[in-house]
C-alpha cells in the first residue's frame, strides 16, 4: 500500500461512508481511525486504507495514530461529551505535527448561541484556529438523511414529525457534504476556510410531505408539535435527556429561520448541483414505501 498522508476519524458513520465510498473510487489511500476491530472490518477489504485503532479520550493513542499525518478529517458521533472528545483530537494531532484539520461542523455555529450543539462546534473551530493548524470547517446544515428515523412512522403511518412551524430549512445530502469534503481533503487552495454546505431550495416540511406524498404515491403528513409534545415524544422513544434538550434547542433554531438561507457551495466546489429534497426521496424510496 501507498504510504498516506491523510487520515479519516468517523469514517464507519454516515457521513464517513460516503466519504470512504468517494476516495476509493479516486483510489485515495487514507488512514482510518477506528475504536474497535468490528469498525476496521468493515474496511478491511479496502487496498486504499489503512485501519488504526484509536480512542478519543486517550491522547496518546491519538498522538500515536496521527503520526506523519498532514490532513485530518475530524467527524465525531452525537454525544454528551463530543466537545471534549473533538478537543482531545485537536490537541493530539497538534501534538502529532498535523497540519490541516478538515471539520464537520453546523452551519450558524457559534460560541454564543443558544443551541448547545452549534456551541461546542465552535469552540472546537476555536480551539484549532488558536493553535495555528490550517483549518476548513464544513458547517453543513440539517441532513436530509434524518429523515430515515422517520421511515416507520411514514411507511406505517404516513406521518412525521417536527417542531419547527411554516419555517423552510436548506436540508442537504450527505452525498454531497461527502463530495465537498472529498474535494477538500484531496485538493490544495481549501486552507483557512469556512463553507457553509446547504441543499438547493429552502422548503417547510409541509412541503417535504408533499413531496413524500407525490413520490412514494400516497399521504404522508407533517405533524407539527410545540416544543412541549416534542420533549415527551423524543423522552418517549427512549432519547437520552441531553439529546432530547438539543434536539428540542436545534428545532427551535430551524423554526427561528436560522436555517433557511442558500449556499451555492456544493456547486462551486464540486461542480455539480446540490442534491434537491426530490431527487433524496426517489433514491430512498425503497426504506420509505
Amino acid at each position: 500500500m501507498k504510504s498516506t498522508n491523510l487520515l479519516i476519524k468517523g469514517a464507519t458513520g454516515s457521513v464517513g461512508t460516503q466519504l470512504v465510498k468517494k476516495l476509493t473510487n479516486m483510489n485515495v489511500s487514507f488512514r482510518a481511525l477506528v475504536r474497535n476491530n468490528n469498525q476496521g472490518d468493515l474496511m478491511s477489504n479496502l487496498p486504499q486504507a489503512e485501519i488504526v485503532g484509536g480512542d478519543l479520550s486517550d491522547h496518546d493513542s491519538l498522538v500515536q495514530a496521527l503520526q506523519g499525518i498532514e490532513k485530518a478529517f475530524l467527524l465525531t458521533n452525537s454525544s454528551e461529551n463530543a466537545e471534549e472528545l473533538q478537543l482531545n483530537f485537536v490537541n493530539a494531532a497538534h501534538k502529532a505535527g498535523v497540519k490541516h484539520i478538515v471539520k464537520l461542523s453546523q452551519l450558524a455555529a457559534d460560541e454564543n448561541s443558544n443551541v448547545r450543539f452549534l456551541r461546542y462546534h465552535a469552540v472546537v473551530e476555536n480551539r484549532i484556529k488558536e493553535l495555528g493548524m490550517d483549518y476548513t470547517f464544513l458547517r453543513a446544515n440539517l441532513f436530509m438523511q434524518g429523515f430515515l428515523a422517520f421511515g416507520n412512522s411514514i411507511k406505517y403511518e404516513g406521518k412525521f414529525y417536527g417542531s419547527l412551524g411554516n419555517a423552510t430549512v436548506s436540508a442537504v445530502d450527505i452525498r454531497d457534504i461527502a463530495a465537498v469534503a472529498m474535494k477538500v481533503l484531496t485538493e490544495n487552495g481549501h486552507e483557512n476556510k469556512i463553507y457553509n454546505i446547504t441543499g438547493q431550495e429552502s422548503i417547510t416540511h409541509f412541503q417535504m410531505a408533499e413531496i413524500f406524498s407525490r413520490v412514494l404515491d400516497t399521504q404522508v403528513t407533517y405533524i407539527d408539535l410545540n416544543s412541549e409534545q416534542m420533549y415527551e415524544a423524543l423522552t418517549s422513544t427512549g432519547f437520552p435527556e441531553w439529546q432530547v434538550g438539543g434536539l428540542i434547542e436545534d428545532y427551535a433554531h430551524y423554526a427561528r429561520g436560522e436555517a433557511a438561507e442558500v449556499f451555492s457551495t456544493i456547486r462551486d466546489i464540486t461542480g455539480q448541483t446540490a442534491i434537491s429534497f426530490e431527487q433524496f426521496v426517489h433514491d430512498y424510496k425503497e426504506f420509505f414505501k
